[in-house]
């Protein structure tokens, strides 16, 4: 199993959803910031919702690649588990894309800064 590979499988299952960590801090800074100071934050919001789902993305294709790679593999480790942690990528990036959409597009067309 190649560095290459083992990389590309570790990007595959944590770098969705680390983006969304980001994203959601990020977001949360922002709207906070937009209310207290009356700023206009959909810019900001968009791109770091962009940059996200870029990274999103790319963590599916990074995933996809290794799953190809080791398909034929079989069950033996060390090519085994990174082939199953290449399906487990497969599976949570794309979920994870969806939140930093949702997130994303909620707080721009939603109205913010609504007293309860």
């Amino acid at each position: 199993m190649s560095l290459r590979e083992r990389a590309l499988v570790w990007f595959g299952v944590l770098g969705a959803p680390s983006a969304w960590a980001v994203q959601h801090l990020t977001g949360y800074a922002l709207s906070e910031a937009g209310c207290q100071r009356d700023l206009h934050v959909d810019p900001w919001t968009i791109a770091v919702t962009a940059i996200a789902a870029a990274i999103a993305v790319l963590a599916t294709a990074a995933s996809v690649i290794v799953w190809r790679a080791t398909r034929d593999a079989g069950d033996a480790p060390p090519a085994g588990r990174v082939h199953f942690m290449a399906v487990i990528g497969m599976t949570v990036a794309p979920l994870f894309l969806a939140l930093v959409l949702m997130s994303g597009i909620g707080a721009v067309v939603l109205e913010g800064c609504v007293q309860s």
